[in-house]
């Protein structure tokens, strides 16, 4: 469809971040089988109650992760682009520089964090207090976790997006294989911990090694030894951006990792695992416009900003909001005919209850899906603020209606409030980047 696409319009400048959303589209239809492989055998020999707590397990230490990490990887794309379009090494040596002293710091605040929260947080969810210590051991990943971003900032940066795509899928063969194994042997709930845990371990480190390898590749040049004598301060407003994006990343935890975390510390374990498998279902339609389209339009909405082409960035979204969206919304009837069938193949019948919340969120993530330009569009800007505001809002309604609809409508409660947050951010930020949207 791309190559297609590239013939009708060969000289359109929104054309190449496709391409590049082409390559990690691969990667992510790779994930996406996998993971559901996974899930599902993973569902099978678990059981509900089990299956539940180990997304709970899981789930808390990626909401950790994330509200703990920096956004690295967007300020060393932002300030890293005008760098290369001045031809200007030293400048980007240095970029790179503070870009990963902030992921070392970041990764022992994330350490320290996980520490004091995973005996609580065990606690708040009724979950047995032995499973205490193994939640602590996964502070190595975290750890790991919180140092990808400088790889992916890279990655991104030199237009490498097919490694992109090749690491997106280690974790999920990993865990794939494994529980293959742990299905025939009905293996144990810690058993399925551990295979978890190495395999985002192992998934990170590649990512580490990958970054390392592109640019000595792209910059072979380039002398990290010379002093950085601007090392804490690089750039003009980089604290500020940072602090905004980081900030505008912990607000969107309100619906991605924390639904399933309220939903088990609300309705019990049984509830967090139907409500998990129902968002990995949906993520076929939510996970695209933040992880493939979203993260592949951003160098170039980043490298266009730097060119002032205001033209050129409008027609980017104008162009592949509809294609996008309309692409999603026929992802979503298929889920609506074939949902309810393809839950009970996969992860079986006593699973089929999710049925109604996948159809939400999945709804959710068509409106998602058409207005995913928007986020990377005013980022790329530098409008950090008016990110921060459109997430805070949306979190604001989000996290007391999450509670109301759980408590009047069960898990369902959660995938209509999801698409409430979907339409309230999406137009708040569309409010805020009208102006880079109009003709000039």
């Amino acid at each position: 469809m791309i190559s297609k696409l590239k013939t009708y319009f060969p000289h359109a400048p929104w054309m190449k971040p496709m391409r590049s959303a082409g390559l990690l589209g691969v990667g992510r239809s790779g994930r996406a089988i996998f993971m559901l492989v996974a899930m599902a055998l993973s569902a099978r020999t678990l059981g509900v109650a089990e299956f539940g707590t180990l997304m709970l397990v899981h789930g808390l230490i990626m909401a950790i992760a994330k509200a703990t990490r920096f956004q690295t990887w967007q300020a060393l794309v932002h300030y890293g682009m005008k760098a290369l379009e001045s031809n200007d090494t030293p400048r980007l040596v240095n970029i790179i520089k503070f870009s990963i002293l902030l992921d070392i710091l970041t990764a022992f605040i994330a350490f320290g964090v996980l520490w004091i929260v995973s005996g609580s947080a065990i606690e708040i969810f009724g979950l047995d207090s032995s499973l205490s210590s193994t939640t602590q051991l996964y502070g190595i990943v975290i750890m790991l976790l919180a140092l990808n971003g400088t790889p992916e900032g890279v990655l991104q940066l030199f237009d490498r997006f097919d490694r992109i795509a090749w690491q997106s899928i280690i974790a999920p063969i990993i865990r794939c294989i494994g529980t293959l194994y742990l299905f025939n042997v009905q293996g144990s709930l810690f058993q399925f911990l551990a295979l978890w845990f190495i395999a985002e371990a192992v998934a990170a480190m590649v990512f580490i090694a990958m970054g390392v390898v592109t640019f000595k590749e792209k910059m072979p040049i380039a002398d990290f030894r010379s002093p950085s004598p601007s090392l804490l301060k690089p750039e003009p407003g980089i604290w500020r951006y940072i602090g905004g994006t980081q900030l505008a990343s912990t607000l969107d935890l309100s619906n991605k990792q924390l639904p399933v975390l309220v939903v088990g510390g609300a309705l019990g374990p049984i509830a967090a695992g139907l409500f998990r498998v129902a968002q990995e279902f949906a993520s076929v339609l939510v996970k695209p416009a933040e992880n493939l389209f979203g993260r592949a339009f951003y160098p170039d909405f980043a490298r266009l900003s730097a060119q002032n082409d205001v033209e050129a960035r409008r027609q980017m979204v104008v162009r592949t909001a509809p294609l996008i969206g309309g692409i999603a919304l026929f992802v979503f009837m298929l889920f609506v005919l074939f949902g309810r069938p393809l839950i009970s193949l996969t992860t079986g019948v006593e699973f089929v209850g999710a049925y109604a919340t996948m159809i939400w969120l999945c709804a959710a993530g068509v409106i998602g899906a058409a207005a995913f330009a928007l986020e990377p569009l005013l980022i790329a800007a530098g409008l950090i603020r008016q990110t921060v505001i459109a997430r805070a809002w949306g979190s604001i309604i989000f996290i007391p209606l999450l509670y109301l609809l759980l408590h009047e409508s069960g898990i369902v409660g959660a995938g209509i409030a999801s698409v409430i947050y979907t339409i309230l951010v999406s137009l708040f930020m569309m409010i805020s980047g009208r102006e880079l949207l109009k003709k000039h």
